[in-house]
């Protein structure tokens, strides 16, 4: 589980829109581990890879010698022997899946409020809740350290670090 869905009390609300990357499935059996044994698994496969990051991109992304590349060992996938595997998250341009949406829509029609966390809401995936808030007369609370898209709409807005946040108001039945 996420940090804020173990410390933070009715966390069994909270739906992880666009994934996480904390666990990595194989796109194809579906099979899933979480993040850190996976990594101890990349590891045990290229005991002997070493690489030097050359630059970390605007994007967190690591630049590593090309040729490095070439001696790295494609994990593969414990259950169907794949190296289809990847973290559990929505890429940007992929689709968020049709259920998780509808699943959304109905927890947004069960609640009396929405609270938005660590999303500058660019995208519609997420915006689209906003505007359903709005909509339909539900308080929307907006949690993020810079702007959002829908700051129009929040009747709250928070400017904080998500993490910072949680661990301080951990206690609260949020």
């Amino acid at each position: 589980k996420q940090w804020y869905q173990r410390r933070v009390r009715g966390s069994k609300r909270v739906t992880e829109l666009h994934g996480t990357t904390n666990m990595v499935e194989c796109q194809n059996c579906h099979y899933i581990t979480c993040r850190e044994s996976f990594q101890k698994y990349i590891e045990a496969y290229n005991s002997e890879f070493t690489a030097e990051i050359i630059n970390v991109t605007p994007d967190a992304d690591a630049e590593i010698d090309p040729e490095l590349i070439k001696s790295f060992n494609t994990p593969l996938c414990p259950d169907c022997g794949s190296d289809l595997l990847k973290p559990q998250v929505v890429f940007f341009g992929a689709n968020v899946a049709k259920e998780k949406v509808q699943y959304c829509y109905q927890k947004l029609e069960e609640a009396d409020s929405l609270l938005i966390a660590g999303s500058s809401l660019q995208v519609m995936s997420g915006y689209r809740f906003a505007l359903e808030a709005s909509r339909t007369k539900k308080p929307l609370a907006l949690l993020n350290i810079g702007q959002t898209r829908a700051d129009h709409l929040a009747d709250v807005k928070v400017a904080a670090r998500c993490g910072e946040f949680f661990q301080k108001y951990s206690d609260y039945n949020l």
